[in-house]
């Protein structure tokens, strides 16, 4: 384990927190430090039980503000779970996802018109 202040390799176990999280103790500086672990939410207090409800109701279509008044967590953080989430998947797609040939495209309900309506081409 490495310290996080002084980058020294000696350390030593030291405990654990409050929350059944080792704790250690570098042998050069004295200071006390966690293992350092990436949070599911990034920097988001949101309980995960919580958030997975949220994201739930938002893949079953539920609105923002209905969500809000189900799980009692606030709009903008309902959207700030969105983005983060969203942003996660997006690494993820990134990082398993490289060199895919694809043979058929099958797209459903996306259409353009280019062309003039028979209508609207007499009026002009």
């Amino acid at each position: 384990m490495q310290c996080a202040s002084c980058h020294a390799m000696n350390t030593k176990r030291f405990g654990k927190d409050r929350h059944g999280t080792q704790r250690y103790r570098c042998l050069s500086c004295s200071k006390t430090f966690l293992e350092p672990r990436d949070k599911l939410l990034g920097s988001m207090y949101l309980e995960e039980e919580k958030a997975l409800m949220c994201l739930n109701l938002l893949v079953e279509g539920c609105s923002v503000r209905s969500i809000e008044r189900i799980t009692g967590v606030h709009r903008d953080t309902v959207i700030d779970l969105l983005l983060t989430v969203g942003k996660k998947c997006e690494q993820l797609l990134e990082e398993n996802i490289q060199s895919l040939s694809v043979q058929d495209v099958q797209v459903d309900e996306v259409w353009a018109f280019i062309q003039m309506k028979e209508k609207t081409k007499r009026h002009q």
